[in-house]
């Protein structure tokens, strides 16, 4: 644990019940000052001062934050800290947040900016809409709502309104935060795919083994198909607005395409999320597509 500040600690175990402890429902920005140990103690990861996946602020680096949903947030300390041992005069935060709207990635990702000095932002908009959850009453956390997802990608063919917005949004982002590059959304699904029955693919075991469909979400083709139709059409807006605007593209949809590889599974544990195991090719991938920025 980093040594000079006090954070409350917490086994890390998984859940909704488990995001409650790190997550501020009031503000949607994850609580500052946590550490979440193993069942023998060892530290997992910190949640810093400012409220960022990471060490405490290091003034004497440069910043740079990788900003996300889910698959930035990843397990452990996750990919972006791997980007410090390429850059050591940057130190890497992450920022992502699970189930997480591009709204919400967008609205911190701009506060933060606001408040603190940084080098450089790694944006990527997640996979969510606006927002995945529901109040079931006023004095409630939220909950995932699985339903949305299953309305939202059921149609199998476009991803429609959850999309709708995009653009305008994050154009207004980028002009208020041009020091910013934006990493597309990879996924395990390609065109190959996307109508065959993968259910035969679902296993359980370890990180280089295990693979699932997407959460809680009940599998079918049709949601398979809406899901890859969904975030094609939202890397293509992203790609679309970041030409308009002249911000540079990290690729990770292309790097990580699944299309003719021997196994579609080797680099993601389901359709969205990054095994562990492939973290480092993440890093390195982001680094090669920044590198010369960061000077």
């Amino acid at each position: 644990m980093s040594a000079g500040l006090r954070k409350t600690v917490h086994l890390a175990v998984s859940g909704d019940a488990f995001k409650a402890l790190y997550f501020d429902w009031e503000r949607d920005e994850l609580r500052p000052n946590l550490a979440f140990v193993d069942a023998a103690g060892s530290v997992v990861y910190e949640i810093n001062e400012v409220g960022l996946k990471g060490d405490p602020l290091d003034p004497s680096r440069k910043l740079a934050v990788a900003w996300g949903d889910s698959v930035v947030f990843g397990a452990g300390r996750s990919w972006p800290c791997l980007l410090d041992g390429f850059a050591p005069e940057y130190q890497f935060l992450n920022g992502g947040i699970e189930g997480d709207g591009y709204t919400n990635i967008l609205r911190r990702a701009a506060k933060f900016n606001r408040e603190h000095r940084l080098a450089l932002n790694l944006l990527m908009l997640g996979w969510h809409p606006h927002s995945m959850f529901l109040f079931e009453n006023a004095t409630a956390e939220p909950r995932m709502s699985i339903g949305i997802w299953q309305r939202m990608l059921g149609r199998g063919q476009t991803a429609g309104p959850s999309n709708r917005e995009l653009g305008a949004t994050l154009d207004a982002f980028l002009r208020a935060v041009p020091n910013t590059v934006l990493l597309t959304m990879p996924t395990a699904l390609n065109p190959q795919l996307i109508d065959r029955d993968l259910s035969e693919f679902f296993t359980e075991g370890d990180d280089r083994t295990a693979f699932s469909f997407l959460g809680r979400l009940p599998y079918s083709v049709a949601i398979q198909r809406g899901a890859f139709a969904f975030i094609r059409e939202r890397n293509d807006i992203a790609r679309e607005v970041c030409a308009r605007l002249n911000i540079r593209v990290v690729d990770l949809a292309e790097r990580f395409n699944t299309q003719g590889a021997a196994d579609f599974r080797q680099c993601f544990h389901d359709i969205l999320h990054f095994r562990i195991g492939a973290y480092p090719l993440v890093a390195e991938a982001v680094y090669d597509g920044v590198k010369d920025l960061l000077t």
